[in-house]
């Protein structure tokens, strides 16, 4: 059993909840952050601490005495607390954690800093942002999203300015889900299903997110890189075989009999169509669906996927045929008419 103790923030989000599960399930101790009310229920080796990392300036009782800081806590929604959170908190919480003598700091970015790529192959050494303004030749999406990847990329270079003795590994993850937003593709428009059944799905499942961010900090701890160094890697699946919307659809169908699950695919020149009427701009960009994101160089660090998107989907299936046949047998229940 590990004595490391490892600060997570954002510990009730989607990745922040697996993140905790999984350093526990590792020996880990867990001093949990999360700006709502933590869970009330105990457990051996976690700790909850409640704390509004962008109200909060004193943030040294945080990491205080902590080995590792896994910053997931982020603002995706709110456009006007983008800035409070995703730079000035991560630049805080570094200049905390370096205080400390935190010996690992791991911060989850996004792809979104690449924006709409001038290129479809995309590295770590790509192009990305501008941080200081709001071009929207930069990237085809909405102004919060765009807002979103900008101080996202503005946490980054926050980290940087800060890193001295700390060692930081910087993550861009693709589109993070679990098997209910696999499965959730059923809950859509018809319109977006047919729109977006043609596009590249960019998933990562959320258990390789959580294995990928605790190896970083354990090769880390063990002296991995220089004291200062920031690395950043894609954390991607894009290589794998079948990663469109409607390779899924298609299994999901005959998994479940979902009607849901069958549309009629829309030509991907009605997807260009659509954005174009939608956002009233033509970059001379790619947008996400067309872009493909690198992980080569965390191949090349030493990292494979734990689990990948083929036993998560497989997960997802299984689920959809016994949610199915559930309901078969339900259907198949006599029922007792009273008069």
């Amino acid at each position: 059993m590990s004595d490391k103790i490892v600060l997570v923030t954002g510990a009730t989000g989607r990745i922040g909840r697996v993140v905790v599960s999984d350093l526990l399930q590792r020996g880990y101790h867990v001093r949990a952050v999360t700006s709502k009310s933590p869970p009330s229920e105990g457990v051996q080796r976690l700790e909850w601490r409640q704390a509004d990392l962008a109200r909060n300036d004193d943030l040294l009782p945080l990491v205080d005495g902590c080995d590792a800081v896994i910053h997931l806590a982020a603002e995706i929604g709110k456009k006007s607390r983008m800035r409070a959170l995703n730079e000035d908190a991560t630049e805080r919480l570094a200049k905390a954690a370096q205080d400390a003598r935190v010996g690992a700091f791991c911060y989850t970015s996004s792809v979104s800093v690449y924006g709409s790529g001038r290129s479809i192959e995309i590295s770590e050494a790509s192009p990305v942002l501008s941080i200081d303004e709001d071009n929207a030749s930069e990237y085809w999406a909405l102004d919060y999203v765009r807002e979103y990847g900008r101080t996202k990329l503005a946490g980054e270079r926050a980290i940087s300015r800060v890193a001295d003795q700390m060692r930081c590994i910087i993550f861009r993850p693709a589109v993070v889900v679990d098997l209910d937003q696999i499965i959730g593709i059923r809950d859509w428009s018809l319109v977006k299903r047919m729109l977006a059944s043609h596009r590249h799905a960019h998933h990562i499942y959320v258990w390789d997110v959580s294995d990928a961010l605790i190896w970083s900090v354990e090769q880390a701890l063990a002296g991995r890189g220089t004291p200062g160094d920031v690395e950043i890697f894609n954390l991607a699946e894009d290589d794998r075989p079948q990663p469109r919307h409607i390779d899924f659809m298609r299994k999901a169908f005959r998994a479940s009999g979902d009607p849901h699950y069958r549309v009629v695919s829309a030509p991907s020149a009605v997807d260009w169509l659509h954005d174009f009427l939608r956002f009233r701009t033509l970059p001379l960009r790619n947008p996400l669906w067309r872009m493909r994101f690198s992980s080569r160089r965390l191949r090349d660090a030493g990292y494979r996927l734990k689990f990948g998107m083929a036993q998560a989907e497989e997960l997802a299936l299984s689920r959809l045929a016994d949610q199915a046949k559930a309901g078969a047998q339900t259907k198949a229940v006599p029922q007792n008419n009273t008069v």
